[in-house]
């Protein structure tokens, strides 16, 4: 069946082919244009075909300049079967834009993406050969206007239709005129979650590429090398890209954003504090109006803790911004549930730099050693290595903690009971961590996994030799690696040496099966 319309799709675009080079070769074939038009409505899902089709004749007739259209002032409007005959291509065009425009809602998604992909290219070709005569750059700022409203306004998430238009915001016309229509049509009272997620991945998009500072962008002015610009014409005025113009419409359309209520959507909560964090942060023209976001967002626990952490870091480095409980609140981020997210990687590394001033309190910086070691006992063995290398950082900064370590001489207590260290307690000063030791480390040192022990080993005899710990983690890739490359004589199948054909005495294989002669 696959094969059947495989077969039909050739024989399709081979006629489509046909038809359209017939029109461009001959005004006699004027037709096959409505012809192809009006196979949108036949055909189901498969469109992408007719989308080639069209991009392929109205890219060749905006090259020969058949759609310009010259308006002369106060002049009657041209009634010759010429003009008439442009004024119906002009007609067939912006038909096979609404086509295209609709074929983004429905249909396969290859058909969807490609038909993004028409659209762009259209822009591009208007852009370069616009439907009227001008002297300087040309920007269709309405055709991606209305590209934006269909990405927006979907029912449907257009996640993967906007990470394929990332391929056209690296161009610097793009971004600029991009972020300026977003700022004019994004606004919304009370948008649907879908909304809000289509309208923060867009906005991700044009920011993807970073925009310069002052600074930046006089020290690129200095450099010989050009911006990438989607609709630049050879001969023509070049592009004027305004870094400054770009921020402004950047805080524009955060400041819609900050508007939404984003506790019932998860997912552009999330979405929303890696903009900020990751894109928008350094545009920001007043920082600290996110205070409240973040704070509210670090409350909410879970990931969303963890994203809102770096942008609270941020407020407190640059912005003097101060946060009641903050390394309280950090301290709680420090559970088995945070190796089940996919930002525990970046917990760790803003938990370094919180924790990196020689002057915070003994008895803080204890109660997070203690709490990384024990968590290095349940983690998995990437997880624990990052944790040991955390560790290895707290007990380079601050030697004194070097006794909590359990040497050689120092020997562990024998159960957790008589561990004096609260786990359940929520804040770090109040734990009992100085009391205890760090015996976790030790017995990491029997661990299964002989990158974990190795480890945990060394930084057992670092602090023994009062000499600074190396680097402890190796990449995970490099573990997986190594253990693939291992080659084994013998794998052992049983705990107990088989004596015989019997099963031991105490197999469980005996309570549900039992073996006959």
């Amino acid at each position: 069946m696959a094969a059947v319309q495989q077969n039909l799709s050739k024989m399709l675009s081979a006629q489509l082919r046909n038809k359209a080079n017939e029109f461009l070769n001959s005004r006699k074939h004027a037709n096959n244009v409505a012809d192809i038009l009006q196979m949108f409505d036949v055909e189901s899902d498969n469109f992408t075909p007719l989308l080639l089709t069209i991009e392929m004749i109205f890219t060749e007739l905006l090259k020969r300049g058949d759609l310009v259209q010259e308006i002369v002032p106060l002049k009657p409007i041209d009634q010759s079967p010429e003009a008439e005959y442009k004024r119906w291509l002009l007609e067939c065009y912006e038909a096979a834009l609404v086509r295209c425009l609709e074929c983004l809602r429905r249909g396969r998604v290859s058909s969807r993406l490609q038909a993004l992909v028409t659209a762009c290219k259209l822009l591009q070709a208007e852009g370069r050969y616009p439907l009227e005569p001008t002297n300087g750059f040309y920007f269709p700022s309405v055709r991606l206007k209305n590209i934006f409203i269909v990405l927006l306004d979907s029912e449907i998430s257009m996640s993967a239709l906007i990470a394929r238009f990332q391929e056209f915001t690296e161009y610097k016309d793009v971004q600029q005129y991009g972020l300026k229509v977003l700022s004019s049509i994004g606004y919304k009272k009370s948008p649907s979650s879908i909304y809000m997620q289509n309208y923060l991945e867009l906005m991700d998009k044009l920011l993807a590429v970073e925009i310069p500072t002052e600074a930046k962008s006089k020290a690129k002015e200095r450099d010989d090398k050009e911006d990438k610009v989607l609709c630049a014409v050879e001969g023509k005025t070049k592009f004027a890209y305004h870094p400054l113009v770009c921020r402004r419409h950047a805080n524009r359309c955060w400041g819609f954003a900050c508007q939404w209520s984003l506790c019932g959507a998860p997912r552009a909560h999330r979405r929303a504090l890696l903009l900020l964090v990751e894109r928008l942060m350094p545009l920001l023209a007043k920082p600290h109006l996110a205070t409240d976001m973040l704070c509210d967002s670090l409350d909410a626990g879970g990931p969303i803790s963890m994203l809102a952490l770096q942008g609270v870091l941020e407020l407190v480095r640059r912005h003097n911004v101060s946060y009641p409980d903050l390394y309280d609140r950090l301290y709680a981020m420090f559970e088995p549930e945070m190796f089940a997210t996919r930002y525990k990687r970046r917990l760790l590394h803003l938990a370094d730099i919180f924790l990196s001033s020689t002057h915070l309190p003994e008895g803080l910086v204890a109660a997070f050693a203690k709490r990384v070691s024990r968590l290095a006992l349940v983690a998995a063995p990437e997880d624990a290595l990052a944790l040991l290398q955390l560790l290895a950082n707290l007990l380079l900064r601050h030697p004194a903690l070097k006794r909590m370590l359990c040497c050689e001489d120092t020997p562990a207590p024998p159960l957790m009971s008589g561990d004096p260290y609260v786990m359940e307690e929520t804040s770090a000063m109040s734990s009992r961590a100085l009391g205890s030791s760090l015996w976790e480390v030790s017995a990491l040192r029997r661990h299964a996994a002989p990158a974990l022990a190795r480890a945990a080993a060394h930084l057992l005899a670092a602090a023994d030799q009062r000499a600074a710990p190396a680097a402890l983690a190796p990449p995970d890739a490099q573990m997986f690696d190594a253990e693939l490359k291992k080659r084994f004589k013998t794998i052992e199948m049983n705990f107990i040496r088989p004596q015989g054909m019997a099963l031991p005495a105490d197999d469980r294989l005996h309570h549900y099966w039992q073996l006959t002669a």
